[in-house]
């Protein structure tokens, strides 16, 4: 979902990845390559749901491709392409896919174990949603600032966004150099995306137990994220996530998360890959 929910679930989650893989690059023999392609898996420890005040963990699948600095595909932030990437600029259209969150399942489809979680109960699926948007990024030397907006047009049919500054390098010591990135973030939704996930209906409200709620737009999240990664070969590299969120006054003020979650949110990981 995308923050969505899992990433939180996600969230975050990969929200770190695509800097690390490039940083990546930039120290082996893929710097090189037009196409880079990367596949990989980690362990991610996150709240059942965005909003959830249980925690769960994740086995989450990592796939990428990328063509120099034009096109690119992930499972986070689906596929792009960039029509400017000059003087420091990217900017482009994207097509993504943000995953179910499930009553039963406790939110993400990826959860592997964690407490039994009955805080979505009577809540309903919300169902997966299929993005189109855009994204603008901007780099200057170790700096990087990224605008991502899209518009669901399946499932919540929501209109998301997310803005999020980073700083970057490398660390060298005696063996290969540590790549890291941290920085922090800021997401917005309109009514019809927060409704779907953190809303009340009066159905909900007889299923669930809660109150009725009707979410406003605004500011669904705001927090901070890094990573650290290190290559242990010329193809396979390691990277450790984390990240923490405060949820926004739409999210905050939901029956759900007020009574049966928590307005903060930690996460982290670690992923392995392999790059060819």
């Amino acid at each position: 979902m995308k923050l969505s929910v899992l990433f939180i679930s996600f969230i975050l989650l990969l929200t770190i990845l695509p800097v690390a893989h490039a940083g990546a690059a930039e120290y082996g023999d893929n710097a090189q390559k037009e196409w880079k392609v990367s596949t990989g898996a980690g362990l991610f420890v996150a709240p059942a749901f965005t909003g959830a005040r249980s925690y769960s963990l994740l086995a989450v699948p990592d796939l990428r491709i990328v063509y120099k600095d034009i096109f690119f595909t992930n499972i986070k932030d689906g596929i792009g392409y960039a029509l400017v990437h000059q003087d420091g600029w990217h900017a482009g259209p994207v097509v993504s896919y943000t995953f179910r969150r499930s009553e039963k399942a406790g939110g993400s489809i990826f959860q592997i174990a964690g407490s039994e979680n009955n805080a979505l109960q009577g809540m309903g699926d919300v169902p997966g949603t299929v993005s189109l948007g855009g994204f603008a990024e901007y780099s200057l030397k170790r700096y990087k600032l990224r605008l991502h907006v899209q518009k669901g047009v399946t499932g919540h049919e929501g209109l998301v966004a997310e803005l999020k500054a980073s700083y970057g390098g490398a660390l060298k010591f005696y063996g290969p150099p540590i790549i890291y990135s941290f920085g922090p973030h800021i997401k917005f939704g309109d009514s019809k995306y927060t409704n779907a996930y953190w809303g009340v209906t009066s159905e909900q409200s007889v299923r669930s137990g809660l109150d009725q709620y009707h979410a406003d737009g605004g500011i669904t999240a705001f927090g901070i994220g890094g990573f650290a990664m290190i290559p242990l070969t010329d193809a396979i590299s390691i990277s450790l996530i984390t990240g923490f969120d405060r949820l926004g006054p739409p999210v905050a003020h939901s029956p759900l998360v007020r009574f049966r979650g928590s307005e903060n949110q930690a996460m982290g990981g670690v992923f392995i890959s392999y790059g060819f």
